[in-house]
């Protein structure tokens, strides 16, 4: 017993004199001093018996790193008291006869399960605040190697400015050349590209009972469905449709269990003919496309994944050209069907043209194995479909420069307005603003005069760019064109359970205000010498966004159209974006603080552009 008269261990003379007791009523409580000889004597737990936990919080200020546990408390029942306090001894260390406690209880010593202390992680690492921000790009290094090296002539080229220039006139320059450098190293960190790799064959064949879904007369049907027979299959069944009259509740009664779905309705949509069209004013969804969304939703009660297999939509290297970019709708809408229904979706897998037993057998591996979702078959190998870092590093100065009469479709709109602005500031002399309403567009005249004063000459056309003849006639109004982009687009969130298969003419409106007006540019300007053609696309067509499956198809048309350009030898750039800040769908439609929360923030215009 240490005392607290004292602070110093009690001998037992001491504790059995009447003087001891007095003095301990009269004179001063040496609590502090009692915890700290308690604690050199290697004391760490100490347990309060009282009515209350007054003396642990006091004991807590004069030995911090020591747990203080009261046995009571004052605002709680003893019971739960008391066994909160032997659960803190038994967590800090301290035998308890945990059986005396439980005894006559009829309670038992049973093994802990393992899985709650099973432990890993599925967080993405990322770089730490400090080590991200430290980083800097080529062209800083090289501007501090100058600093470095004393060398004002080199320091002048890169600020633009003279040697002979007063400090008042450098630090203005070198204040806008160091934001610039910072809004291009962010924006690097933003750049990513799709990627394939090969993947390893594994042992997984299909098995059980397989349905091949196809348009009449597709004869790459039995193909297929010969494919899954020969793998292991137990049974396959062909179900030849109409894409565009089909009854699918009619049509999908009577079939066995299944273990897989595969549809080629995805290959209805080959050929230019495929895009979406508008029909008498109402646009109008491919065949192939408005038919998967209806087989999805039937397979509802399934318990089968579904496989959708295209050709040519996707390109896996430089040499392998985009043939059908139509196609490419198909791969939007699955990212979405993917974070929609995981249980009900299997995957997407791109075919090459040529359709023989050894591409049948990758096939039938790659429709049986798990854990991969988005392959493209080529040759002998199966490749996986992968999204990795690419970092522009090193940026010449001497870039593209817009110049001449430059078409921004979406031009009245948040996007467009930011995409004209910079136009104007780097040396558009013209630049023609394409949108539904035209100069009567809300913010239309406060644009314009941002424009002039940046001295750009500005042209404000109304057309509805998924209108071809619209398009037409407002191309052959213009001066020729030296680039064109087109930010033109529309949103309408729809889960796609919550889609009509009989009435999409929402999901057909947001195709065409991207890809059909994608299309129509593309088409009419083949002949025009164009210097860029740049398209604004979407992370919703890369990775998928749920409950944006129209947007998403749209978007990967895009990005699917620019790499059948460049390998036809076009100028062709997609860019997909991720969430603007400074107003535009993401923030007129208050999801900012949602895709936040997410972890998707949004993206400063200025520093968008930078990149």
């Amino acid at each position: 017993i240490v005392s607290t008269l004292t602070g110093v261990r009690a001998t037992a003379e001491e504790l059995a004199s009447p003087e001891y007791w007095v003095r301990h009523v009269r004179e001063s409580v040496r609590f502090h001093d009692a915890v700290a000889g308690l604690r050199e004597q290697g004391v760490d737990v100490f347990l309060e018996i009282g009515p209350g936990g007054v003396l642990s919080g006091l004991g807590q200020l004069s030995a911090p790193e020591a747990s203080f546990v009261p046995a009571l408390r004052g605002d709680r029942p003893e019971p739960t008291a008391l066994l909160t306090a032997i659960g803190r001894l038994h967590v800090d260390g301290v035998p308890v006869d945990l059986a005396a406690l439980f005894d006559g209880s009829g309670a038992r010593r049973v093994d802990l399960p393992t899985y709650a202390f099973q432990r890993e992680r599925y967080w993405l690492d990322a770089p730490a605040a400090e080590e991200s921000a430290g980083g800097t790009s080529p062209e800083e290094a090289r501007f501090w190697e100058a600093v470095e090296e004393g060398d004002p002539a080199d320091l002048a080229r890169t600020l633009g400015v003279s040697t002979d220039d007063p400090l008042s006139a450098v630090l203005p320059r070198l204040s806008a050349w160091r934001r610039k450098q910072r809004d291009r190293l962010t924006a690097d960190n933003w750049r990513y590209r799709v990627d394939w790799r090969a993947l390893a064959a594994g042992p997984h064949r299909p098995a059980g009972a397989w349905l091949v879904v196809a348009a009449a007369g597709d004869e790459r049907a039995e193909w297929v469905r010969a494919s899954l027979r020969r793998n292991g299959a137990d049974e396959t069944h062909v179900l030849p449709v109409d894409p565009e009259t089909v009854d699918w509740a009619e049509r999908l009664t009577g079939l066995p269990p299944l273990s897989g779905v595969v549809s080629l309705l995805g290959l209805t949509d080959a050929g230019e003919a495929a895009a979406p069209v508008s029909l008498a004013g109402q646009a109008t969804a491919p065949a192939g496309l408005a038919s998967t969304v209806g087989l999805l939703r039937a397979l509802g009660d399934v318990d089968a994944p579904l496989w959708c297999l295209t050709s040519g939509a996707v390109s896996t290297g430089a040499d392998d050209a985009v043939t059908g970019p139509e196609q490419a709708m198909l791969w939007g809408l699955g990212r979405a069907a993917a974070l929609e229904h995981p249980g009900r979706w299997g995957g997407l897998i791109d075919l090459p043209p040529v359709r023989d037993e050894r591409t049948g057998d990758l096939l039938a591996v790659a429709v049986a194995t798990p854990g991969e979702d988005q392959v493209a078959l080529r040759g002998d190998t199966v490749l996986g479909r992968r999204l990795v870092p690419a970092p522009v590093g090193e940026v010449s100065e001497a870039g593209w420069s817009p110049h001449g009469t430059v078409l921004v479709t979406g031009g009245t709109g948040a996007l467009g307005g930011h995409v004209a602005r910079w136009l104007a500031a780097h040396g558009a002399e013209h630049i023609v603003l394409a949108a539904r309403r035209g100069r009567t567009a809300r913010g239309a005249e406060d644009l314009e005069a941002e424009l002039v004063g940046l001295g750009a000459r500005v042209t404000f056309a109304t057309c509805d760019v998924a209108d071809r003849d619209a398009v037409a006639t407002m191309l052959a109004s213009l001066p020729p064109l030296t680039a064109v982009f087109h930010t033109a687009g529309v949103e309408r969130p729809t889960a796609l359970a919550d889609l009509d298969p009989d009435d999409l003419t929402e999901f057909a409106d947001v195709l065409a205000a991207k890809a059909d007006g994608a299309r129509n540019l593309h088409e009419l300007l083949a002949d025009t010498p164009l210097e860029a053609f740049v398209l604004f696309s979407s992370i919703a067509g890369v990775w998928g966004s749920g409950g944006q499956a129209a947007y998403g198809a749209a978007n990967a048309y895009l990005d699917a159209l620019a790499e059948h350009r460049r390998a036809a030898g076009l100028p062709a750039t997609a860019v997909a974006w991720g969430p603007w800040g400074g107003g535009g769908m993401v923030e007129d439609s208050g999801q900012a603080a949602h895709l936040k929360r997410l972890g998707l923030l949004t993206m400063a215009p200025g520093t968008a552009l930078a990149g």
